[in-house]
């Protein structure tokens, strides 16, 4: 019969081996493809991962452009909708966009798209 100490240390061995065994479930790796139609625009776009259950992705842009840029960038994981943000972007400028799914896809497809912003003309009285 076995004593009281085996059966704990077999308990703790079993925790164990269930936990990591979660955590490399958890941290599945993706791909990421990012496709940039940055029409004339200075816009440097950079992506990270960020392993937890589900998926993190944050995409950071940054403008060395000395004009106002306008970016559109859509994220599709093909497991759940397109989702896309919008952001708008000033000289010499960085800004982040964050898209989470509840699962983790086995590829995201970004599109980034950016465009100068057309100034209006300023009228004279």
């Amino acid at each position: 019969m076995p004593n009281k100490a085996t059966i704990a240390i077999n308990l703790a061995v079993s925790s164990l081996l269930l936990v990591a065994i979660n955590n490399a479930l958890a941290s599945q790796v993706y791909s990421i493809h990012l496709k940039k139609k940055l029409n004339g625009t200075k816009v440097f776009a950079e992506t990270n991962k960020v392993n937890a259950p589900g998926s993190l992705t944050i995409l950071k842009l940054s403008s060395v452009d000395p004009r106002s840029v306008e970016c559109r960038a859509s994220f599709d994981p093909r497991i759940e909708q397109k989702k896309s943000f919008k952001r708008r972007l000033k000289p010499n400028t960085d800004v982040s966009i964050r898209y989470t799914t509840a699962r983790s896809p086995n590829r995201l497809n970004i599109e980034l798209e950016c465009r100068p912003v057309k100034e209006k003309p300023t009228t004279e009285d």
